[in-house]
């Protein structure tokens, strides 16, 4: 899955903003009875490899990806399991991705 999202705050304050939502995103569960588990993120430079694991009752998954910063522009890629794709929808996990990282790029800091 592919997702470029377009920002105007240069490439280090929007790798700081990127950064914390996620460590803030990490320490919470995801609604819906899914458990995140094993959550890792490594920065090289301007690119983030990431990987955690989304399990539901029986049924879990690896996703992982990698984001890339750059000073107009985050590009995610990620290969998104079969199963994934089937129960929940590429398209609607893009919306929700798209929508959070033009969020988190586009509001003010506080």
């Amino acid at each position: 899955m592919y997702i470029e999202e377009p920002h105007d705050l240069g490439q280090q304050e929007a790798i700081a903003r990127i950064d914390s939502f996620l460590e803030a995103l990490m320490q919470q569960q995801p609604l819906g009875g899914v458990t995140i588990k094993n959550p890792a993120k490594r920065w090289d430079g301007n690119t983030m490899h990431f990987s955690f694991t989304a399990s539901k009752g029986f049924f879990g998954t690896t996703i992982r990806g990698q984001l890339h910063v750059e000073d107009n522009r985050v590009v995610m890629d990620s290969d998104l399991p079969a199963l994934v794709r089937s129960v929940v929808g590429e398209d609607r996990i893009r919306e929700v991705i798209s929508r959070e990282l033009g969020r988190v790029l586009g509001e003010p800091r506080g």
